[in-house]
C-alpha cells in the first residue's frame, strides 16, 4: 500500500511538474514542424534525389552527336625508331655493325558518311536516357512525398491518442480524489478506493507507453527527412479531415496519364521501339571515307670503311611524304537470316511491351477501384464514430451522476470510461485512416491534390 501511495504521489506531482518544465523549455527551444516544412527539408536533404540529379547531369552530358559516331575522327601518330645491328652472317648483304633510324609522323582521318540512319537512332537513345533519368527523379520525389505525408501524420495521430489518454487520466484522477473524500466521510470503502487507484496507475502506464510511440514516430519521420541526430521539433497540427466528393472519372484519367509505373513502362517500350528501328536499318549499307598524310625521315650509318676509298661510310639520310584518300562501302548481302530474326524478335518485344502495359494498367485500375471503395467506407466509418463518441460522452456524464448517487460501482464507472476511450480512439483512427486512404489514391494516380 505504501508503494502505491508513492506512485500516486509521482503521478500527481512529479509527472505534471516535468510536463510543465518540458512545455516551458519548448517555448524557447522547440521549432514547429509543419507538413510543408517537412517536405521542404526532405526535398533538400534526400540523398536519392541528389543521386538522381547527378545521373541526369551525366545523361545530359552524354547526349551529344559525338557519342553517335556521326562526327569524323582525326588521329595524330608519331614515332622515333632506332635500331643497331651487328650482323656476322656470311650470307648477309651487309656484314658488320650498322644503325638504322627513322622519325615519322602521320595524320589519319575517318568519316562515316552514311550508315542507314543509325546516327539518328543512337541520338534518340541518348535523349531517352536523359528522359529516363528525369522520370526516375520525378518518381523518387513522388514516393518521398507519400512517405513524408504518412509519417508526418503518424506523429499527429500518436499525439492525438496521447490527448485522449490524458483526458481519461484526468477523469481517473478526479474520480480518485472524489472517492478519497467519500471515504473520509464513511461513504466509500477501501475496495472502491483501490479500484480507482489501479485505474490511475493503468492510465499513467498507457501515457508513458504512448510517449514512447510518439518518439518512435518522430524518429521514423526524421530518418525519412535525412535529419542527422534528433531534432526536438514541435508538432502543433491537429488531426482533422474534410471528406470531399471524389471525381472518380478524373482520377482514372489521371491514372492513365500520370501513374509512374505506366510512365516507366512507356519509357521501356520507347527504348524497345528504337531497338526495332536499329534492327531494320542494320540491313542498309555503310559508306565511309578515310585518308592519311604522313612524313618520314630515315637515317642509315654503316660502321665500316669504304673499301674503294678507305674512308668511313657517310651517314645517309632520306625522307618520304605519303598521302592517301580511300572510300569504303560495306553492304551485307547475306548473313544466314540473322537480321530477319533480329527484326522479328524486336517486333515481338514491342508486342510484349504493349501486353505488359495493358496488364499493368488493368491491375492499377483495379487497385484504384479498391482504394476508392475503401475511401467511401472510411467516410462512413468516420460518420459512425462521430455518433459513437457523442454517445460515449453522454454515457460518461450519466454514469458519473449515477455513480455519485451510489447506483453504480467503481467497476461500472471504469467500464464506461474504457468505452469512451475506445470510442475516442476509433474516431482518431477513422480520421487517420481516411487521410492515408486519400493519400494512397493520390500516390497511385501519380498526382497529389492535397
Amino acid at each position: 500500500m505504501h508503494q502505491v501511495k508513492h506512485l500516486l504521489f509521482q503521478i500527481y506531482f512529479i509527472l505534471p511538474l516535468l510536463g510543465v518544465l518540458s512545455a516551458l523549455s519548448g517555448l524557447n527551444a522547440q521549432e514547429t514542424l509543419t507538413l510543408e516544412k517537412a517536405i521542404s527539408i526532405g526535398m533538400e536533404n534526400n540523398f536519392s534525389i541528389k543521386i538522381d540529379e547527378k545521373n541526369i547531369e551525366i545523361a545530359e552530358a552524354n547526349d551529344h552527336w559525338v557519342n553517335t559516331g556521326k562526327t569524323p575522327t582525326i588521329d595524330l601518330n608519331a614515332g622515333f625508331n632506332n635500331t643497331f645491328t651487328n650482323d656476322n652472317n656470311p650470307a648477309s648483304f651487309l656484314q658488320g655493325t650498322y644503325y638504322n633510324g627513322s622519325l615519322n609522323a602521320s595524320l589519319n582521318g575517318n568519316w562515316v558518311i552514311y550508315n542507314g540512319g543509325r546516327f539518328k537512332i543512337n541520338k534518340k537513345q541518348l535523349e531517352l536516357a536523359v528522359s529516363q533519368q528525369q522520370l526516375n527523379k520525378a518518381a523518387g520525389i513522388h514516393d518521398l512525398l507519400r512517405d513524408i505525408y504518412q509519417q508526418y501524420y503518424s506523429v499527429i495521430f500518436q499525439q492525438e491518442q496521447l490527448t485522449v489518454l490524458n483526458q481519461v487520466f484526468s477523469l481517473s484522477k478526479d474520480r480518485l480524489r472524489y472517492e478519497n473524500i467519500r471515504k473520509e466521510y464513511g461513504q466509500s470503502n477501501s475496495y472502491n478506493l483501490t479500484q480507482f487507484e489501479a485505474a490511475v496507475l493503468t492510465d499513467s502506464v498507457s501515457i508513458v507507453q504512448q510517449l514512447q510511440n510518439i518518439e518512435i514516430a518522430k524518429r521514423n519521420l526524421y530518418q525519412t527527412l535525412d535529419i542527422i541526430g534528433f531534432e526536438n521539433y514541435q508538432f502543433e497540427e491537429n488531426l482533422e479531415v474534410r471528406p470531399n466528393p471524389i471525381n472518380e472519372e478524373a482520377l482514372r484519367t489521371a491514372l492513365s496519364e500520370e501513374n509512374y509505373t505506366l510512365k516507366s513502362l512507356e519509357m521501356l517500350a520507347s527504348l524497345n521501339r528504337l531497338n526495332t528501328e536499329f534492327a531494320k536499318v542494320s540491313r542498309k549499307p555503310t559508306l565511309s571515307v578515310n585518308g592519311s598524310l604522313g612524313y618520314a625521315r630515315n637515317g642509315f650509318k654503316f660502321f665500316a670503311d669504304d673499301p674503294n676509298t678507305g674512308d668511313p661510310f657517310q651517314f645517309i639520310q632520306s625522307n618520304r611524304l605519303t598521302g592517301s584518300v580511300n572510300l569504303a562501302l560495306n553492304y551485307n548481302l547475306y548473313d544466314g537470316g540473322k537480321q530477319k530474326l533480329d527484326i522479328n524478335s524486336a517486333q515481338l518485344q514491342e508486342e510484349l511491351d504493349q501486353l505488359s502495359f495493358l496488364e499493368t494498367k488493368a491491375n492499377l485500375t483495379n487497385q484504384l477501384d479498391i482504394l476508392l471503395a475503401n475511401y467511401q467506407n472510411q467516410v462512413q466509418i468516420l460518420e459512425l464514430t462521430d455518433s459513437q463518441i457523442a454517445i460515449a460522452r453522454q454515457n460518461i456524464q450519466l454514469t458519473e451522476e449515477r455513480f455519485k448517487a451510489g447506483q453504480l460501482t467503481s467497476l461500472d464507472f471504469r467500464n464506461v470510461q474504457i468505452q469512451y476511450l475506445n470510442a475516442a480512439f476509433s474516431k482518431i483512427s477513422a480520421i487517420y485512416d481516411l487521410l492515408l486512404s486519400r493519400n494512397e489514391i493520390d500516390w497511385l494516380v501519380g498526382r497529389y491534390e492535397g
